[in-house]
């Protein structure tokens, strides 16, 4: 069985879909339809950050169709 990587923002558990790079994709537990992306810091590999823009965020979800379509 593969252990599930959990993290918890505001109260709530997120799991852990995907990471490519530096962004991770988390999925609430509770509900599946509560996602959201945040990324590494740079400086310090246990602090997830959020993401700083629109077009960062637009970034990290081509990347992540491009995985999911098999592009990568």
């Amino acid at each position: 069985m593969k252990e599930v990587e959990m993290y918890s923002f505001d109260n709530k558990n997120y799991f852990l879909l995907s990471k490519i790079g530096t962004y991770l994709y988390l999925s609430n537990e509770d509900n599946p339809k509560d996602i959201m992306i945040r990324k590494v810091d740079p400086n310090h590999d246990d602090v997830l950050l959020p993401l700083d823009s629109d077009e960062e965020f637009e970034d990290a979800l081509l990347l992540l169709t491009r995985k999911k379509g098999g592009q990568e």
